[in-house]
């Protein structure tokens, strides 16, 4: 983890914080804070990880990125997710998949996927939230010191499901990056507010892989995605297996979504932009399409499984898609048939 002279974090939100906070009547607040730095400690690189640099003597504001992992705990969540166990709900049934030898003897008789089933806590799932930091240089004047404010975005709703742990994940965020970091209100509007969290769904019929393909590149969901029509392609040889409805996509200035539909209740997909997992979800694809990438999936672990892209994934996703299709009645006959009508 890299180390920085300055306090990492906050286990809870500091009082003088929480005064401020009491003070703010609009509804939309923002995290920023304001520092004197030496020029020098900016051209020794402590601010470049933000995008706070000294090139030929002059002081340089890149593009707003995503702070590093390593940086710290909160800015780990924030570029990789978070999944959060909560031994205070009720417990769920869950199915796990893996591989187990056949009769015992794997070398003999060979392996092959099973399912268990059991009962387990809820877990609350965190998508990357994508919080990116913004300097913004205040004061110089040619000297040793330069006055700099920092700023998360996106900025925060008091009416947003989990307000309270996400200031305080904001806080820290601007805290392990740059020592610094305070609330204030912000001027934005509801407009500018749903902006920043909102998915953009759309649903393309299934074709061949070049068709879908195609038609995602041409809605600009391949902006900012490294290798994306490779990983596309991957993706839609593997759900073609299994005989999608249709493809969707979400888009936003959170990221890209991408996935497969298979019933208005069984959609599988992954964010783009992260790729560090994908979920089967199973509530109605009619109300989840209505929700903001902030609450997506924010919630229970009980109406959706998560598969990470560790080693074995694709087995385990293929055993779990397996599972589901059939508890559903989408089995292959049935899928088969539907293809058939179609022309497929």
């Amino acid at each position: 983890m890299k180390k920085f002279p300055w306090k990492s974090s906050f286990r809870k939100l500091p009082s003088n914080f929480q005064s401020n906070l009491d003070n703010i009547e609009s509804d939309f607040v923002k995290v920023a804070a304001t520092k004197i730095i030496s020029r020098k400690e900016i051209g020794d690189g402590l601010y470049a990880h933000v995008g706070l640099r000294c090139e030929n003597d002059a002081l340089v504001i890149d593009e707003p990125s995503i702070p590093l992992v390593g940086t710290g705990k909160w800015s780990d969540r924030n570029a990789l997710g978070w999944d959060n166990k909560r031994e205070d709900w009720p417990k769920v049934h869950k199915t796990w998949t893996f591989e187990a030898p056949n009769f015992g003897d794997g070398a003999r008789n060979g392996w092959s996927m099973r399912s268990r089933t059991r009962e387990v806590y809820q877990h609350q799932i965190f998508e990357p939230q994508g919080m990116t930091i913004v300097p913004e240089i205040l004061d110089d004047r040619g000297d040793d010191k330069v006055v700099v404010k920092f700023e998360i975005s996106p900025i925060l709703s008091r009416v947003m499901p989990e307000f309270d742990l996400m200031l305080l994940w904001s806080i820290n965020v601007l805290q392990e990056n740059t020592g610094v970091a305070n609330v204030f209100a912000s001027s934005a509007t509801h407009s500018d507010f749903l902006e920043t969290i909102t998915l953009e769904w759309k649903i393309f019929p299934s074709g061949t892989v070049e068709e879908v393909i195609a038609q995602l590149k041409g809605h600009d969901l391949a902006q900012n995605q490294v290798d994306f029509e490779r990983h596309v392609q991957d993706r839609i040889l593997f759900f073609e297996n299994f005989k999608p409805e249709a493809y969707v996509r979400g888009q936003g200035g959170f990221g890209s979504y991408f996935g497969a539909k298979f019933s208005d209740n069984f959609v599988v997909f992954e964010n783009l932009k992260y790729g560090n997992a994908i979920y089967l979800l199973y509530e109605n694809w009619e109300e989840v399409s209505k929700r903001s990438r902030l609450d997506l999936l924010r919630d229970s672990d009980a109406h959706f499984d998560r598969v990470t892209h560790s080693e074995g994934w694709q087995l385990r996703l293929k055993a779990l898609l397996q599972d589901k299709l059939h508890e559903f009645g989408l089995g292959p006959r049935r899928r088969m048939r539907k293809s058939t009508r179609r022309g497929r």
